[in-house]
């Protein structure tokens, strides 16, 4: 946790990214408790003697989170950027400052991190830092014949980093100027070795060249190398140059500005090779207006000429290109008579084209490529030259083996979007009508090319608005038609089929049936079940699909389909196999049943589900423990209520009622009232119906207790009073829960004498029922909540005694959630007592309980009843970091009372 505070510098971290940090993709259920131990062991340990639970003036809470305070001291992440600017600044002082700066990092900046946790974005970024700081050291002192004073720092770094081939190459460069060419030969060799044995792969264009350089240096004292001049030549007369016209209202994307900067540092580099860069992503995300677009940005560099080509990759009229015809064209370009070597095979064909280019400084953008054997062959081998590729697959070819440079185009941000449909229509038509922007906006899901389609829509069509378009993409409507024209380039729905033609009949299959997945994240346990395919087979298709840029793994086993993509797949024809019905009902028993096994694992409350056995084919997942309950149901939560949402279909009202009646069970636990209404009002529908009716009651129940939570108390009361009607009807398990709950919703509303008839009613009931450890649980929940609603109404006496009867009862059957809630119950009648102390006492065993329970709604409600305490004491900053430590639990929780949380704490007096 320091490590990443320190990292984060002044901005300070969120408590969700904390957690991310300090635990990684399975953080314990705990993780929100333990990190605020961790916060006051660090805050004691920067200011031995800090009072408990004080803020002390290094860590300071923000909202949401901390930042560590460095101001008044001096770390080595400041030096190494000062270090790092006064080097590239080419000052008097630039030779010194690459000595110290590679000096500085030599060793590893966080070497207290184990692997797992230096594997983490935040950190991996400072560990690449200090990688390409040692590499620039490096070849900066080597180009100004001080390689002597950084070779051993750079060695060292080197050997931190076996497999950074640009570090290596500047370190056998750094090795054969200084006249140690038996070390530099030696040190690629072992590179060479490393790479084959470990990896399976070849050394890259840039390590080879660094050995070609070595091979031609003497063994002999070092000499001073000039430096190399970067190359600014204008075009030469009569080079070569076909780049298209740039997109009209080309819209910049800032986030992939670094890649555009490695691309030419590679180019201009000490140890300059054919660089090739792979612009990969789906149809229409606008690769080529991209790498047209950069092409024209660094054309000035290539004065030997610039050429395009559309490889035809993903083309709806014709074949791929052929590469032997490709490379014909390409040697016609360069000024090589059209027929010469007819008879040539494609070897020889690639090595005249290679022969041609050698020596110019050449930029090739080779556009639309179906996959890297087609692009291989035309590739330049000279140094210097620059190689584009923009393709719908990723070209994973290309970046293992021949050092291709990675550059995945994502859809566009909103603002782009906007700014893109500004360019087309005139920001006066967007500001007139921005209700319509937003919509279209939504439905074009930053897929330039539909956002390019709808702009041409209302251009072509002088009566069309903004609007008028808005009202065709409306929710249910056919997107793919709306953003379609008479033109294959121009039609979403021709444009994806490109893509779709291409993959094999398992992989299409797979994408057929992942739109019956409404969520925005698929994970592999749910597409294997759609698809009622092992989970290794599964995993083999959807890196298919994401190989051809048609889904998306943003985290392991994870997945996303862009909107139209799965638009697209739902309108396609079923196939034989297919079964898109068992597809949904496999899904829906997937979630039911994952579920039900996730409840177990993470509540300390039984509930009776009652499931049909699941489909075959489908994957039922099991949990170990109350953290992978709590983990899946955190990642897994909202595909729940987006399926809910959108099944259908009288066939599958069982199952719908099953997810639905599970799942409701999880939103209760968190206090999610809103949702619980919405899954419940879903399950109380038609699914209702089939349902087992002692869950049907329950239902109804749950559904008036979220009504009560949100201050909807006449609808809380339409669901309780058919219940009370009939409760003769019932049995006595039903008729004490229909008096329990009846008395938590009056409890809400108010009314608290007749909550605690209500409660007192149900008390005489459970304890009729038997004496089973079950049984007793419910009676000691039921005379916590006597004792609690004794102490709303101001009998704070009779609260403790009815409350204290239930503590050996719960603490018998370790129930350790219910016992806090009676600590809780206790605390505050001893706070209304004047017993404040005591209170205290009562409120800490009570979130002692609720973090053993890792219930984190209920910590952040005691909390917020230990801070009234605290203040009351005088202890105003402890008070001010309770509320602090609530407001950060609802936060993660994502409760809306978290904001008067932190309002609270804010109004704490100093």
């Amino acid at each position: 946790m320091l490590a990443a505070l320190l990292v984060a510098r002044e901005c300070g971290l969120g408590t969700p990214e904390l957690v991310d940090l300090v635990w990684g993709e399975r953080p314990p259920s705990t993780a929100v408790n333990q990190l605020h131990r961790h916060v006051g062991q660090l805050r004691r340990l920067l200011e031995p003697g800090l009072p408990p639970r004080a803020a002390g003036s290094w860590l300071l809470p923000v909202p949401s989170g901390y930042r560590l305070d460095t101001s008044g001291a001096r770390d080595d992440l400041a030096l190494f950027d000062e270090l790092l600017a006064r080097g590239r600044d080419g000052g008097p002082g630039a030779a010194g400052g690459w000595r110290e700066l590679a000096e500085l990092v030599r060793r590893p900046l966080l070497a207290g991190l184990d692997r797992e946790a230096l594997a983490r974005p935040h950190f991996a970024a400072v560990e690449r830092a200090r990688i390409a700081a040692a590499t620039e050291a490096m070849t900066a002192a080597d180009e100004a014949g001080d390689a002597d004073a950084v070779l051993a720092a750079a060695f060292d770094v080197a050997r931190s980093a076996p497999f950074d081939e640009p570090l290596h190459a500047a370190v056998v460069r750094g090795l054969a100027s200084v006249g140690r060419r038996a070390e530099a030969l030696a040190l690629f060799e072992e590179v060479r070795r490393r790479l084959a044995e470990e990896l399976g792969v070849g050394p890259s264009a840039v390590l080879g060249d660094a050995h070609l350089a070595a091979l031609r240096e003497p063994e002999a004292p070092a000499r001073v190398r000039p430096a190399r001049a970067e190359p600014t030549a204008p075009a030469a007369a009569g080079a070569p140059d076909n780049l298209p016209l740039p997109v009209p209202g080309f819209t910049e994307r800032p986030e992939l500005a670094d890649a555009l900067a490695q691309t030419l540092a590679r180019v201009a580099g000490p140890s300059a090779t054919v660089v090739i860069t792979a612009v990969a992503g789906m149809g229409g995300v606008g690769k080529t207006a991209l790498a047209v677009h950069w092409a024209r940005q660094v054309a000035e560099r290539f004065p030997d000429g610039r050429l395009y080509l559309n490889l035809r990759g993903f083309d709806p009229g014709s074949p791929p290109l052929d590469p032997a015809e490709a490379l014909a064209v390409l040697l016609v370009a360069l000024g090589e008579p059209a027929g010469e070597g007819r008879d040539e095979d494609l070897a020889m064909r690639a090595a005249r084209f290679r022969a041609v280019v050698a020596g110019r400084r050449l930029l090739l953008v080779l556009d639309n490529a179906r996959d890297a054997d087609q692009v291989r062959w035309l590739l330049p081998g000279t140094p210097g030259c620059l190689v584009l590729v923009t393709s719908r697959n990723r070209m994973s070819s290309l970046v293992v083996h021949d050092g291709a440079l990675a550059v995945p185009v994502d859809r566009l941000t909103t603002a782009q979007a906007r700014e893109l449909l500004a360019a087309r229509l005139g920001p006066e038509r967007l500001a007139a009508e921005p209700a319509a922007v937003e919509i279209v906006l939504a439905a074009c899901g930053g897929l330039p090319l539909a956002v390019s389609i709808a702009a041409a829509r209302v251009v072509l069509s002088p009566g069309l608005t903004l609007a008028g378009v808005a009202a065709e993409l409306a929710p249910g409507a056919d997107r793919l038609s709306v953003l379609g024209l008479d033109d294959p380039d121009t039609d979403l729905r021709a444009v994806f089929a490109w893509s779709y033609q291409a993959l094999g009949p398992d992989a299409a299959r797979l994408f057929r049936l992942l739109a019956l997945h409404p969520g925005s994240e698929i994970s592999l346990a749910s597409a294997a079940s759609a698809a009622a395919l092992s989970v290794d087979r599964t995993r083999a298709l959807a890196r298919a699909l994401c190989e051809a840029n048609m889904l998306t793994e943003h985290s392991h086993d994870r997945y996303s389909l862009h909107d139209l993509l799965r638009a697209y797949a739902a309108g396609l024809p079923a196939e034989p196999g297919d079964d898109r019905s068992a597809a949904l009902g496999r899904l829906l028993d997937h979630y039911a049943h994952s579920a039900a096994a996730a409840n177990d694992a993470v509540s300390t409350r039984r509930e009776e589900v009652t499931l049909e056995p699941a489909l075959p084919g489908t994957v039922v997942l099991a949990f170990d423990d109350r953290a992978a309950g709590t983990a899946w149901y955190g990642a897994e939560y909202r595909s729940i209520l987006a399926l809910l949402r959108s099944a259908a279909g009288e066939e599958h009202l069982r199952r719908i009622w099953s997810l639905a009646f599970t799942g409701h069970l999880y939103t209760s636990q968190q206090g999610w009232a809103q949702d619980e209404i919405e899954i419940l009002r879903i399950a109380l529908g038609g699914p209702a119906l089939v349902g087992p009716p002692d869950e049907v009651v329950r239902a109804r129940l749950s559904l008036a207790r979220s009504y009560a939570l949100s201050g909807r108390h006449a609808e809380a009361d339409a669901q309780l009073q058919p219940l009370l009607d009939q409760l003769s009807a019932f049995s006595a398990t039903m008729r004490a829960a229909v008096e329990r709950s009846t008395g938590w919703v009056r409890g809400r509303q108010g009314r608290h004498r007749e909550a605690l008839l209500h409660s007192r009613r149900a008390l005489a009931l459970f304890r009729a029922l038997g004496d089973d450890e079950a049984t007793r649980n419910k009676v000691a929940r039921e005379l916590n909540a006597v004792g609690w609603y004794h102490a709303l109404l101001g009998e704070h006496e009779e609260a403790i005694r009815h409350c204290e009867q239930a503590l050996p009862i719960l603490r018998a059957n370790g129930n350790r959630r219910s016992e806090a809630a009676t600590w809780d119950s206790i605390g505050y009648a001893h706070h209304h007592l004047g017993r404040h102390r005591r209170a205290l006492e009562c409120y800490e065993r009570a979130l002692d309980g609720y973090v053993d329970a890792a219930d984190e709604y209920n910590q952040a409600e005691v909390l917020d009843h230990l801070a009234d305490t605290l203040l009351v004491l005088g202890l105003h900053d402890r008070a001010r970091a309770a509320w602090h430590r609530a407001a950060d639990l609802l936060t993660a929780l994502g409760h809306a009372d978290a904001a008067a949380l932190y309002t609270k704490a804010a109004a704490v007096p100093d």
